[in-house]
């Protein structure tokens, strides 16, 4: 069994800390700062990461077009409150 670590949902970054299905927190490789949690699930290294793996995801959900360009106003109100 090989170790796990964290990685951000969208640019595959590793992050120091267990996966976001462990449980715990994960941290920047180079801020220390600890990783924010997309509104979907899973650790996101940066906004435009947090912005990117939420809209990639509610393009595939039923009601949502492939050419959605805006999140919800629930995922959007989301990516507010985890980067203000």
């Amino acid at each position: 069994m090989s170790a796990q670590t964290a990685e951000c949902r969208w640019c595959g970054m590793r992050l120091q800390g267990k996966p976001y299905f462990m449980g715990g927190n994960a941290y920047h490789p180079r801020t220390g700062e600890r990783a924010k949690i997309n509104h979907y699930g899973g650790f996101v290294c940066s906004k435009a990461c947090d912005r990117r793996s939420s809209l990639d995801l509610e393009r595939s959900m039923p009601g949502h077009g492939a050419n959605q360009q805006k999140l919800s106003c629930y995922a959007e109100a989301a990516l507010k409150r985890n980067w203000a």
